[in-house]
């Protein structure tokens, strides 16, 4: 980086480093926290090529510290790909068909709907548990979620593997037990060893799950999400303990920076190039394509579009225009993050903000505006 960019995060009050292409985007994004009124808080992250073209935070945590570049937030279903690119290294190892049932690789999973159902169904959202109710399963103790996961009855009048709607939590809750049923570890532990260490990602700043002696070296590193959906903004300050930040949760319970997220999507990026670090490009990329017509999604309340895990195509997910058709990724809770990979523009972007808005506003208006104010640096940067 420039010695003129770096002097111009110094002015700003933003951490970090950033092409000067990203000047005037960095400087909105530090402008809205100052304001407070989206969020007091961001972290934003792209790489091309293997080179840093922005990675920056600015705001101020829950505990009115700095927001750096390695304070940890909760990525919620934006970092959903991680666990489904473990499920299909497990593919690519012949441990693990596409078609093999749940009930044949999740032990104990006596529910019939439920055991017929196929690895690909729960991957490109067509299995049907989008029933399993996602406040409930946020409000039981986690000792009972599995009893009552097996209790849920399946959705009326569904063709299963063909109808889709998005399971925020069932889904991937079954995918954690199937990974930990064929590899005999923590889910947690398969995901670092087999998806982020030959990614490069580090291990300290990507955590799915945050186990009791790891906790008082993490839990300075975290900030908590606001919730701006409310009459004042109302901190969510559960996030920050060890009960929240250790739970047993492949859905969404995930904590991390926006740095480490690029870094996973630049190894899928690689991987799409015949890398074969995680995944065969054959099987990659199957898995961020659509594999159905695009439909009304009943979850989301659009007409939306999945592949193995990922969000695709990015524009029927509120991303804009700007992504490629062959751009792939996916977003967590109302918008407070998301990230995504475009391999036509050799990009891989992560983006996190303190506070989730309503879907309308958190998507339609935050969103897509950013993603486009990436797209027009980038060009700049061409």
């Amino acid at each position: 980086m420039s010695d003129e960019s770096t002097a111009s995060a110094e002015r700003t009050g933003v951490r970090g480093v950033f092409r000067e292409s990203f000047g005037e985007l960095v400087e909105r994004i530090a402008d809205e926290a100052d304001e407070g009124l989206f969020h007091s808080a961001a972290q934003l992250t792209v790489r091309r090529d293997g080179e840093i073209l922005v990675d920056v935070a600015t705001g101020r945590t829950h505990r009115h510290e700095p927001y750096s570049t390695d304070t940890l937030a909760s990525l919620y279903c934006t970092a959903k790909p991680i666990i489904a690119v473990a499920v299909l290294r497990l593919v690519a190892e012949d441990e693990l068909s596409l078609d093999d049932r749940l009930g044949d690789v999740v032990d104990s999973l006596s529910t019939p709907w439920i055991a017929e159902r196929t690895v690909a169904e729960v991957l490109n959202h067509t299995a049907g548990l989008h029933a399993v109710n996602t406040v409930l399963a946020r409000v039981l103790p986690p000792s009972l979620r599995v009893d009552w996961l097996h209790a849920s009855e399946p959705p009326s009048v569904w063709r299963f593997g063909l109808d889709r709607a998005y399971a925020e939590f069932g889904g991937w809750f079954l995918l954690g037990e199937a990974i930990e049923s064929l590899t005999g570890e923590p889910f947690d532990a398969y995901c670092r060893r087999a998806v982020l260490e030959p990614y490069g990602v580090d291990p300290d700043d990507l955590w799915l799950r945050v186990a009791p002696g790891d906790y008082p070296q993490v839990a300075p590193r975290i900030s908590v999400t606001y919730d701006l959906t409310l009459d004042q903004p109302v901190p969510l300050l559960a996030e920050a303990g060890p009960e929240t930040a250790g739970e047993w949760n492949p859905a969404f319970g995930a904590y991390g920076c926006t740095s480490a997220m690029s870094v996973f999507y630049e190894g899928l990026l690689a991987d799409l190039d015949g890398a074969d670090r995680v995944l065969p490009v054959d099987l990659l990329a199957d898995a961020t394509r659509a594999r159905l017509p695009i439909t009304h999604d009943v979850t989301l309340g659009r007409e939306a579009g999945f592949g193995l895990g990922f969000m695709v195509p990015l524009s029927t997910h509120v991303f804009g225009r700007r992504p490629s058709e062959a751009a792939f990724g996916h977003a967590g809770q109302g918008g407070t993050s998301f990230a995504f990979a475009d391999p036509e523009r050799h990009v891989s972007v992560g983006v996190l903000f303190n506070a989730g808005l309503d879907a309308d506003t958190g998507l339609t208006f935050r969103r897509v505006t950013l993603v486009d104010s990436i797209y027009r640096a980038l060009d700049s940067t061409d």
